[in-house]
């Protein structure tokens, strides 16, 4: 309706036409083969709803959705509904018709469409002028098609359809009627055919609306004057406008687009005769609803479906109802007293006891239970006083234990937004409070930051203080302290807890630490001396080769014509095996080296080659032999190298012992890596004896061995090793014998 042009719309520039024209021909034959080559399976039943306009159209959307809804709901029957849009403002359906019919055709020729549906004038001019071309003998609905329009034309028995009343004289009517002193009446069209007939119509309507009014019109100007001009109009005007698909300059728009720019520029009441114009910044006016109007079609597309044929009374038309935005009804002052006794008012704003009924309610009822509360305080307020003389005398028995404990008990209060504690001793009250600042001079540099943060996140969020850290004596002397601490329930001003002294148990943790440092170095040292044959072995083949060279080049030099680049060759082969040797010790020299273990991005493959390079004169003698199963694309770990070698070694060598028994052809060792999310995962596995079951769950504990002679020291301080890299090691039997020892840890940050 709003967005459906007039039949002489269709006469627009030859220019424009002719480049729609070719576009429109490719469609068309590129949809025909389409469907020629794919086919269309025909429905049982089928409804086409042909629209004037393009999609986007409020009136296209809102007469789509209600007829897809009330079609299948009335019908009761499988039912399927299509749609085509014949784009009338962006080119003549006069100029594309016969093309356009020759695609609907092929479309839907196989279809099975028993109705068809022509939404406003082109669309029922475009099927009156070419159905027999395109689905002969189907009957029609049209729909949005204004009354007077259908009074001049001649329709066949089978086209049928309720006429909707576009007069706008009740409209001026009830603008004048709700804006006494208005004395101007500004009318607003576009520059097409179906302007000229907006115009018409509301020329006839101002001849009806009454004296003392000047009327005015603005029509075929383009968009930015109109504006213009708009903005310019006083303020006892009022504004109509049924809104245009083209402005005086050929620019296309929707009429509800250029209905609301023009209500937006307007600084006086604008009114309009859609629905689809309430809620753009226009007043309103009498309108037939879209919606209504497509019901009333889709009755009648039900009733072809049932019974073919349908007898409608001379001049039916679908009425129309007055229908206000209520906003702008506010924005107007217009009384709304005024207004119709049937007037449809949307965007109404609900009253404060809609939008806050129930806030309204429960500040009542909280006032009731806030009275009873208080009623019930001034009760408990002598339970209180004994209560508090009870928290005195437990005041005193938790100082006396906090006394005997050697505990410290604390209070800090702060002032309202910035940080100022005090410090209270538990044995002596008067003693003067001493300032945070003072606290955080006393600790250890680098642990003020830790303090202050702490203290700042339970005053933040509640939490319990729990800090370590180092205080600084005058002479010198550094004293590890533990605070424990929380902020007292209901007042986040003050923190309360304890401190103790903990330097003795940090020095023995730091013992502790040491001992295990030394404890893995003595076990790399017993393991090489284990080693020792091996380490001799790999040691002698680079010596024997350079000496074997040596005395070759010296025989070639007692020669009395002596061949360089052979020479050459003997030189690079001697430091080649000299590099190599050099390899060897360095590699023993790091497993001997003590020292803390160094974190670095740490490629796990490459270790387990060098460390199994480093066995291999061992694995020889043992007659054990090696499969290497390791994954291409494992990703970087964090790790000391030197620890991580260890724990390799261990496994290693526990594999080796425990096939000892087994024949030598079936001394299998695997080594399996492979990544698994941000874990990397390392198996060691052997075909030996395995495990009893009862002596899985100790494997890991200290002193404890399946061996004979064995310390029970080595799979422990794996286990302290892969802790350390924030790993997990486990041990578990293979269901073909033997067992398999599983190292996991976390993937290098980044990577």
């Amino acid at each position: 309706m709003d967005d459906m042009p007039a039949e002489d719309q269709f006469g627009r520039s030859n220019r424009l036409a002719n480049s729609r024209r070719a576009i429109a021909a490719l469609a068309v034959l590129v949809m025909m083969s389409a469907l020629a080559a794919h086919g269309a399976e025909p429905a049982s039943t089928g409804v086409l709803i042909l629209h004037s306009n393009q999609r986007p159209t409020p009136a296209a959307v809102a007469i789509e959705e209600t007829l897809r809804r009330v079609v299948p709901e009335d019908y009761k029957h499988p039912v399927e509904l299509y749609s085509e849009y014949l784009d009338d403002e962006w080119g003549s359906v006069r100029d594309f018709g016969t093309l356009q019919a020759e695609f609907l055709k092929s479309k839907y020729g196989a279809r099975n469409i028993r109705v068809i549906v022509a939404s406003a004038l082109p669309a029922l001019q475009f099927v009156i002028e070419h159905r027999d071309r395109m689905l002969p003998g189907a009957p029609v609905v049209h729909a949005v098609v204004a009354r007077e329009t259908l009074e001049r034309m001649s329709l066949p028995p089978d086209i049928v359809g309720k006429a909707v009343d576009l007069d706008p004289t009740p409209t001026l009517k009830m603008a004048l009627h709700l804006h006494p002193e208005a004395r101007r009446l500004v009318l607003v069209v576009g520059a097409t055919e179906r302007d000229r007939a907006w115009e018409m119509r509301l020329r006839q309507a101002a001849a009806n609306v009454g004296d003392g009014v000047e009327v005015s019109y603005l029509a075929g100007l383009s968009t930015p004057e109109l504006l213009r001009r708009v903005r310019g109009l006083p303020r006892d005007a009022i504004l109509f406008t049924p809104g245009y698909f083209v402005d005086g300059a050929g620019k296309v728009f929707v009429p509800r687009q250029s209905a609301e720019a023009i209500a937006q520029a307007a600084p006086v009441p604008v009114y309009g005769p859609f629905d689809t114009f309430v809620g753009s910044g226009v007043v309103g006016g009498y309108v037939t609803p879209l919606e209504t109007q497509a019901s009333e079609a889709g009755a009648l597309v039900v009733a072809l479906l049932n019974f073919g044929r349908v007898a409608l009374p001379p001049r039916a038309t679908v009425g129309t109802v007055p229908m206000v935005d209520w906003r702008q009804v506010r924005r107007w002052g217009i009384d709304e007293r005024m207004l119709p006794g049937d007037t449809v008012v949307r965007f109404r704003e609900p009253t404060a006891w809609n939008k806050y009924g129930l806030a309204i309610s429960l500040g009542i009822a909280i006032v009731v239970i806030q009275a009873g509360l208080i009623a019930a305080l001034l009760i408990e307020r002598r339970s209180r006083l004994r209560m508090a003389m009870a928290l005195e005398e437990s005041q005193k028995r938790m100082t006396l234990a906090a006394r005997a404990a050697k505990l410290s008990v604390w209070m800090w209060e702060v002032a309202r937004d910035k940080v100022r504690p005090a410090v209270r001793s538990s044995q002596s009250v008067s003693e003067r409070p001493v300032a945070f600042e003072d606290v955080l001079a006393r600790a250890h540099p680098a642990d003020r930051a830790d303090i202050e943060r702490a203290v700042n996140k339970a005053l933040a969020t509640g939490e319990e203080i729990d800090v370590e850290y180092r205080t600084l004596a005058d002479d010198g002397d550094v004293r590890w302290v533990a605070v424990r601490g929380a902020s007292e329930k209901g007042d986040g001003r003050q923190l309360f807890g304890v401190a103790i002294d903990i330097t003795e148990r940090k020095r023995a943790e730091l013992r502790a630490v040491e001992d295990r440092s030394a404890l893995r170095h003595m076990t790399r040292v017993s393991m090489l001396g284990q080693l020792s044959a091996s380490i001799a072995h790999q040691l002698n083949q680079p010596l024997a080769a350079i000496l074997g060279n040596a005395e070759a080049a010296r025989k070639m030099l007692a020669r009395a014509k002596v061949d360089l680049v052979e020479l050459r060759e003997i030189c690079d082969d001697i430091v080649t095996e000299d590099n190599r040797a050099a390899e060897v010790i360095r590699r023993l020299g790091a497993l001997y080296k003590r020292g803390d273990m160094k974190l670095e991005a740490l490629d796990l493959n490459a270790l387990i080659r060098e460390t199994l390079e480093l066995l291999r004169a061992e694995l020889l003698i043992r007659h054990v032999t090696p499969i290497v199963d390791l994954s291409e694309s494992l990703p970087v770990i964090d790790g000391g190298s030197v620890q991580l070698q260890q724990v390799l070694l261990n496994l290693v060598l526990n594999a080796a012992d425990a096939m000892i028994e087994k024949k030598v052809d079936e001394r299998i060792l695997t080594i399996r890596t492979e990544a698994d999310g941000t874990e990397v995962r390392l198996s060691v596995a052997d075909n030996g004896s395995g495990i009893r079951g009862d002596d899985l769950p100790h494997v890991f504990d200290a002193f404890w061995s399946t061996k004979t002679g064995g310390m029970g020291i080595g799979l422990a301080i794996c286990q302290s090793i892969v802790a350390a890299h924030h790993g997990r090691i486990s041990a578990s039997n293979n269901p073909n014998g033997g067992a398999t020892l599983r190292v996991i840890l976390p993937v290098k940050q980044g990577t």
